[in-house]
């Protein structure tokens, strides 16, 4: 598929065909894409939960406002950032001096700027939520591109799927990824705004 036809096509899709499964073959291969996408400092900060087990589904429901296509959907992916900046620092930056593209003295500065997002919770977060948003995004037009439907969900128990699925304090629940096989119904388009609507040249306001 070209890639501007993935973006058109690729909606929020709360229909799925639940005799359709995604396979461990597929996950692996969308995986393999979505490691790519940038991040911060490269310090790739996301970790995935792939949820199919229908028990464990029924519990994440639970935990999504009981919304029914996290249930019907072949799967649904709990997004993870972590907040600790410092867990793949030092690793990072020992591969770019390997590779010759920073050296001690970049290293040292790095690492300490690495070290003082750490120390300050409210920018952690802020830096989690950034880089781990250009992972979704790939996630979902990655999919697309797969023949896989997806939709982002933001409303949810945070405290609730951390106690279900055993995730760590120094982890943030960024987002719910449905992922599965849409069913033949699917509503037409909502309104979208266009350029002249969302784009501004140079300055606020201007057109």
């Amino acid at each position: 598929m070209e890639f501007d036809e993935v973006v058109i096509k690729r909606r929020s899709v709360r229909d799925y065909d639940a005799s359709k499964e995604v396979t461990d073959e597929q996950l692996k291969e969308l995986f393999e894409l979505v490691k790519l996408s940038p991040s911060s400092y490269n310090l790739q900060p996301w970790e995935f939960i792939v949820v199919r087990d229908k028990e464990n589904k029924k519990l994440l429901k639970a935990c999504a406002n009981n919304q029914q296509f996290v249930e019907d959907a072949s799967a649904t992916v709990i997004v993870l950032g972590s907040t600790n900046p410092l867990v793949h620092a030092e690793e990072i930056s020992a591969d770019r001096v390997k590779k010759g593209t920073m050296d001690e003295e970049k290293k040292k500065k790095f690492e300490e700027n690495v070290k003082k997002i750490a120390e300050n919770k409210p920018e952690a977060m802020l830096w989690t939520a950034k880089s781990t948003s250009l992972s979704i995004m790939t996630l979902m037009l990655a999919a697309e591109n797969m023949g896989l439907a997806t939709c982002p969900i933001g409303g949810f128990d945070d405290e609730c799927i951390k106690k279900e699925f055993n995730i760590p304090e120094d982890y943030e629940i960024m987002m719910l990824i449905t992922l599965g096989y849409k069913s033949e119904k699917q509503s037409e388009r909502p309104k979208r705004y266009g350029y002249e609507d969302i784009v501004h040249l140079e300055k606020f306001g201007e057109k």
